[in-house]
């Protein structure tokens, strides 16, 4: 992947609007997954795992469809 491809993270202690919509505190340790070429980024492990095993109902669907409206 050239560097020109590479989805960059945000600089830590910076804030991130997780999938469900909520804003965290970005840390090295904060679970996020690439989706759609952009990272998303979850609350707990546990809504990280639920994204990665069908995104169409997680959470984040949810946040995009309501954007959508």
């Amino acid at each position: 992947m050239s560097s020109n491809n590479l989805i960059r993270l945000p600089v830590i202690d910076s804030q991130v609007t997780t999938a469900c919509g909520s804003v965290e505190k970005f840390t090295s340790a904060s679970p996020r997954a690439i989706y759609e070429g952009k990272w998303v980024f979850f609350c707990t492990p546990l809504c990280q795992e639920e994204f990665i095993q069908n995104p169409g109902l997680s959470c984040y669907a949810d946040q995009m469809k309501n954007k959508a409206e």
